[in-house]
C-alpha cells in the first residue's frame, strides 16, 4: 500500500497561499525561508487513527491486523520569486527535508495462538522505525493577475483574480529497486528499511485564486480563495513488496509475481482553500484564519499481477482515494512601509499553526503543524 507520499501536499499548498501579496511589483525579488515542523498519524476509512481490521489468511488461519503509522517532519523551504511585471511573478520552491521519521506499529488477533508467525513477517517486511533526509521535490511556476487590482496596489476594483501554472519535479529520493542480495546483517532487504521522500512522479498543476478586500475603519479586510487541479505523469516505479495480498510469504516469489518495476498512475487531485485576513495594525500586523480541502482520485498500478494491482489501489478498509481537510491560523508582521520601517531591509515575518479536521479526513495523514517564515524584498533594475 502506498501511504507514504501525502505528507508534503497540504504543506506545499498552504505555504504557497500564505503570503499577504500573491504577486509582487515588477523587478522586485522576494526571497523567503520557511521552517516547518509537523507530526501526524494515519487516518483510516472511518476518520479515526490507524488502519483497522486488515484481513489476512495463512495456512487456513484467519488473522486481523490493526496498524498505525506516525510521522515526524522537519523541513526547510527556500522560495525565490521575481516580478516580471506588476501582473506576473515567477516562483521557485526548494524544500530540504531535515528530518523525516516514521514509526509503524501493529497488533494482531486470531482464533489461533500462532500470531507470532505474522508478527515476525510484519517485522521483516515493515521495519518499525524508518527515517530519511535530503532534497524534496522542486516546484517551478508562474502567477499572473487576470482581473482587478491587488490589495497592495489598490484601485477602483476591490478584488483581484489570478491564474497560475506550476510543475513539481521529483528531485526527492524515491523507492530504490529491490535486490535479493542487498540485505543487512539480519537478512532484511535494504529496500524495506527505506523511507522514500518522493514517489518519483512529476506533478502538473493549474491554479485559480484571488481576493476580495475592503477597508473598514482604516483596517484592510481580505477574503482570499485558492483552487487548483493537479495531474501526474504516468511513470515506471520500483514496487514496494508485501505479503499481505496473497498466501505467499517469500519475498523472491512475491517479486517474481509482481515484477521488478511497475507502471504507476497517481489519481488526479483537487485542492481548495479559503481564508479571511484582518489588518490588526495598519501596514504592520495581519491575522489570518482559514481552511483547506484536498480530494484525490484512486491510484492505478500496472504490474504482472492483477491481484496486486487491485490490492494496492484499494482493499479492506484502505483506499488510495483520499480526502484531507485542515484548518490554520497565522500572524504576519510587515516591515515594508518606508515611513515605519525598522532597519535597512524590508521584510515580512509569519507565524502559523495548522491542524487536521477529524472525520473530514480519510485514507491520509492528519497533521498538526507549525511554521515560521521570513521574507525579504529586493529591487533589481
Amino acid at each position: 500500500m502506498n501511504i507514504k507520499f501525502i505528507f508534503l501536499f497540504i504543506w506545499l499548498y498552504t505555504s504557497g497561499f500564505s503570503q499577504t501579496h500573491f504577486t509582487i511589483p515588477q523587478n522586485v525579488w522576494r526571497i523567503s525561508f520557511n521552517k516547518y515542523i509537523s507530526s501526524g498519524k494515519w487516518i483510516g476509512h472511518d476518520g479515526e487513527k490507524g488502519l483497522k481490521d486488515s484481513k489476512y489468511t495463512l495456512n487456513d488461519i484467519d488473522y486481523s491486523i490493526n496498524q498505525n503509522w506516525d510521522h515526524k517532519l522537519n523541513i526547510n523551504e527556500y522560495i525565490l520569486e521575481y516580478g516580471f511585471s506588476d501582473k506576473s511573478t515567477f516562483v521557485l520552491n526548494i524544500p530540504i527535508v531535515q528530518k523525516f521519521d516514521q514509526k509503524h506499529t501493529w497488533s494482531i488477533s486470531s482464533d489461533s495462538n500462532k500470531t507470532m508467525v505474522i508478527d515476525n513477517l510484519m517485522k521483516f517486511y515493515f521495519p518499525q522505525n524508518k527515517s530519511n533526509a535530503g532534497l524534496g521535490n522542486v516546484t517551478v511556476g508562474m502567477k499572473v493577475l487576470f482581473f482587478g487590482n491587488p490589495a497592495w496596489r489598490g484601485g477602483k476594483n476591490k478584488y483581484s483574480i489570478y491564474g497560475g501554472f506550476d510543475a513539481t519535479f521529483p528531485f526527492g529520493e524515491s523507492l530504490k529497486k529491490y535486490y535479493p542480495k542487498d540485505i543487512d546483517d539480519n537478512g532484511i532487504p535494504n529496500q524495506f528499511k527505506q523511507l522514500p521522500i518522493s514517489n518519483g512522479l512529476t506533478e502538473w498543476r493549474g491554479n485559480l485564486f484571488g481576493e476580495f478586500y475592503r477597508k473598514i475603519r482604516g483596517r484592510l479586510i481580505n477574503v482570499n480563495w485558492f483552487f487548483s487541479l493537479s495531474s501526474f505523469n504516468r511513470d515506471i516505479i520500483n514496487p514496494s513488496y508485501s505479503f499481505l495480498w496473497l498466501e505467499e510469504t517469500g519475498v523472491d516469489s512475491i517479486s517474481k509475481a509482481i515484477g521488478n518495476s511497475v507502471l504507476f498512475e497517481q489519481g488526479k487531485q483537487i485542492f481548495f482553500s479559503i481564508q479571511g485576513q484582518l489588518e490588526l495594525l495598519p501596514n504592520r500586523i495581519f491575522l489570518s484564519s482559514g481552511m483547506n480541502w484536498m480530494m484525490s482520485g484512486r491510484d492505478q498500478y500496472f504490474s504482472s499481477s492483477n491481484g496486486w494491482n487491485s490490492w494496492m489501489s484499494s482493499n479492506n478498509n484502505y483506499d488510495t482515494k483520499k480526502t484531507l481537510s485542515n484548518q490554520f491560523i497565522r500572524f504576519n508582521f510587515l516591515n515594508m512601509d518606508p515611513f515605519k520601517q525598522v532597519g535597512p531591509i524590508p521584510f515580512e515575518l509569519e507565524f502559523g499553526i495548522s491542524w487536521y479536521v477529524p472525520y473530514l479526513s480519510y485514507h491520509s495523514y492528519g497533521y498538526t503543524s507549525s511554521w515560521i517564515k521570513i521574507s525579504s524584498y529586493f529591487q533589481a533594475w
